[in-house]
């Protein structure tokens, strides 16, 4: 396993959502980290529980230097899980709402509880085209978790050949969120949806900052070429705004 892994999705900040909830815990989850083989982290708080994007700003800083005093070589980038909705492709192109290290690719999420209906899945697509339009590229945050996709998985056709990118959970593929969930996250992930995965962490004791037994889990269940390609190639190119790795899909 690389001892250089990039975690695109962690609620790692203090205090902004819900997430860490103090200094402490932030330093506990960095540590957990890196123990973990991630090198680097994008902390991407909900958005729409950051009142004043520059808190954002300011707590990466501050954490940053926090890591730095404490010898916690966990390099932390700046990023936002944005709840779509008919203002993200606006709030994206006024710079309210903040991407992946500056680059084209926003880490877009829907409600998790929203129930199966086409006006939903119509819904949830018009936001996506309307994110593709202003010049985005929307990286979809847990599919497998949205009653929209394990009710219909095709749905991530459509999704899939509009351009949008998937980011499967840790926690999703290890049975955390329930068989179901499990079950849709392995399909995605085998049949060349998935982008990338990520741990989605929020505490030291709870959806955990880990990579490293995913790393296994992809080489034995998925390809031995898996785990470097989601966990550490797309990352990377994503962050530096470069087209990622994308296998062309088996159709659900």
């Amino acid at each position: 396993m690389s001892g250089q892994l990039i975690d695109l999705h962690s609620h790692i900040l203090p205090g902004l959502d819900d997430g860490s909830r103090n200094i402490r815990e932030s330093l506990e989850m960095a540590r957990m980290a890196v123990k973990g083989g991630i090198r680097v982290m994008a902390a991407t708080p909900h958005g729409d529980m950051v009142s004043d994007p520059a808190m954002l700003f300011a707590a990466v800083r501050e954490l940053s230097e926090a890591l730095r005093k404490e010898r916690i070589p966990l390099r932390l980038l700046v990023g936002m899980e944005i709840l779509g909705s008919s203002d993200t492709a606006r709030l994206l192109k006024e710079n309210k709402l903040y991407t992946l290290n500056s680059s084209n690719y926003p880490l877009i999420e829907f409600h998790v509880g929203a129930g199966d209906s086409m006006p939903e899945r119509v819904a949830q697509t018009r936001i996506l085209q309307d994110v593709i339009q202003a010049g985005f590229r929307p990286i979809i945050a847990h599919p497998e978790r949205y009653a929209s996709v394990r009710k219909n998985p095709a749905i991530v056709n459509l999704w899939s050949e509009m351009g949008c990118l998937f980011q499967i959970n840790r926690g999703s593929l290890l049975g955390r969120f329930g068989g179901e969930v499990q079950e849709v996250a392995m399909e995605l992930t085998r049949r060349g949806f998935a982008t990338v995965v990520a741990s989605d962490a929020h505490r030291q004791d709870e959806r955990v900052p880990r990579l490293d037994d995913i790393w296994t889990l992809l080489e034995r269940r998925v390809a031995p070429q898996a785990a470097q390609c989601l966990l550490l190639e797309n990352p990377r190119r994503i962050l530096k705004n470069q087209e990622p790795v994308k296998m062309k899909p088996e159709w659900f």
